[in-house]
């Protein structure tokens, strides 16, 4: 570019500015606008793996509330991590100790509001459940949020981790 090409103005009211920078302005706002026409803000559908996690969830809640240890046993990661809603931290072994014992059932489950977000071989679920159960002679009963992960080992998808947070009433 010149200097005189450069030194080019365009008098707007009292202002001169310079070409390259009215130029610009017109560049980036036709870009913008560009941007926001394409943005769609009506809901996506859920794709096959969103579904297919979705799934996932709805069998280990059946597994959970039937106490179904090899179930849970193939669904869950030998490095599986569980915060419970009064922050206790269990690992796969306690959560199959519990239900093969016993002392973890549950009379009701259900789970609904779930979300699910893909991010190549990682799954995260957010939902809310309400259960009637008792663990480890301690009363479960109640209506909580959760966020569980999910990740794909060897063609399948396990979950790594569960966080529970109690709804307060």
């Amino acid at each position: 570019m010149t200097k005189s090409e450069f030194r080019m103005t365009l008098k707007i009211g009292e202002m001169k500015v310079p070409m390259i920078l009215v130029l610009s302005i017109i560049a980036h706002a036709d870009y913008a606008a560009a941007q926001t026409s394409q943005t769609d803000l009506s809901p996506k559908p859920q794709t096959t793996l969103e579904c297919e996690i979705e799934s996932l969830e709805e069998a280990r809640n059946v597994a959970v509330l039937h106490g179904d240890v090899a179930a849970l046993d193939r669904m869950t990661s030998d490095d599986y991590t569980f915060i419970t809603l009064r922050g206790e931290l269990r690992t796969k072994s306690d959560i199959l100790k519990g239900f093969a014992s016993g002392s973890f059932h549950y009379e009701s489950r259900q789970i609904s509001d779930l979300k699910v977000r893909v991010y190549g071989d990682t799954a995260i679920v957010t939902g809310r459940s309400m259960q009637k159960g008792m663990e480890n002679g301690k009363d479960y009963s109640g209506d909580y949020r959760f966020t569980r992960v999910y990740v794909k080992e060897k063609g399948r998808w396990v979950t790594v981790a569960l966080q529970t947070t109690l709804i307060r009433q």
